[in-house]
């Protein structure tokens, strides 16, 4: 029974894949380039940001996502650009793609705030590997499949307001639509900011909305952060339909903790608890490392300006 569940479940997240529901990070809150173009060049430095995600380890076929990501400010501080790369499995679906992100920070005072205007355009390369699929019946009629290899175009569009303790996003990352391959078209906001508590302790609130034509969720995750160095906190999180808004059965709970290493090196991990629609006796934990190094020196109490989240 648990290999039929799993065999269909792959199925329904194979044809999920293929309607290109965007991968999510639970380090979101440290790396909104992975969203907002507007973002690049926001933090005044340049950066490498990297995320290893494993979702429902223990699953054969589970996904599997990377992302290595570049953002560094230009000529003047009022622009900024990135690269990224990422890369995402899901049983016999693969797809990688490449984007170039620009963004212009326009200053609106002179306490700091800031609103940058970001551009993204990129390719997508998706494939389909029908050998993955294994069926009782040998040879079955209804998954003969071929070999399947596209590369399809994408552009994106981002608005990032940032200020000393606060900040907030609008974007579609994806503004295409491909109707071969049943994309759809994500909104996301993103916002969040810094709470001092005490000399050596702070909050960071961080919220996620998405939505596409299909499914809507969020993401709402809390850390504490000591001595500017360590955090630790949570996250919670869900999808609904976005006609009915009824929840898909998607909610589930992640730990998070970090380090600031140094000047230079932060290192996250999570830890995602089995969400209600997989934990049937299976053990189907989500695991995600977060590394991101700076070239430049941070200045100090760094930690304090959201444009260093």
């Amino acid at each position: 029974m648990i290999k039929q569940f799993l065999f269909f479940g792959f199925l329904f997240l194979c044809l999920s894949a293929n309607a290109q529901q965007e991968s999510s990070f639970s380090h979101y809150m440290f790396n909104h380039q992975a969203v907002n173009p507007g973002y690049v060049g926001s933090r005044g430095l340049t950066n490498f940001t990297s995320v290893l995600r494993s979702q429902w380890a223990g699953i054969e076929g589970a996904p599997l996502t990377q992302t290595l990501s570049f953002s560094s400010p230009v000529s003047t501080k009022n622009v900024g650009f990135g690269l990224t790369v990422l890369n995402d499995k899901i049983g016999p679906t693969s797809t990688t793609s490449f984007d170039i992100d620009l963004a212009y920070h326009l200053r609106l005072n002179r306490k700091g705030h800031r609103l940058s205007v970001g551009l993204k355009a990129g390719v997508m390369n998706y494939a389909l590997n029908p050998a993955m699929i294994k069926t009782k019946v040998s040879n079955d009629a209804a998954f003969v499949l071929e070999n399947e290899k596209s590369i399809l175009p994408n552009i994106g569009f981002g608005l990032y307001y940032y200020a000393q303790n606060f900040y907030a996003g609008f974007a579609i990352p994806r503004l295409l639509s491909h109707t071969d391959f049943a994309t759809e078209r994500h909104y996301y906001f993103i916002s969040g900011g810094l709470v001092d508590l005490t000399k050596n302790f702070m909050l960071k609130p961080s919220l996620l909305l998405k939505q596409s034509k299909s499914v809507a969720g969020y993401d709402f995750s809390l850390l504490g952060i000591f001595n500017e160095t360590f955090w630790v906190g949570g996250q919670i999180r869900n999808n609904f339909n976005a006609d009915t808004f009824t929840s898909l059965k998607g909610a589930g709970t992640t730990a998070l903790l970090g380090i600031h290493l140094g000047n230079r090196f932060s290192l996250g991990y999570s830890y995602g608890f089995p969400s209600s629609f997989l934990n049937n006796g299976l053990n189907a934990t989500t695991h995600e490392l977060f590394l991101r190094f700076d070239l430049a020196t941070k200045v100090q109490g760094y930690l304090r300006s959201p444009r260093f989240f």
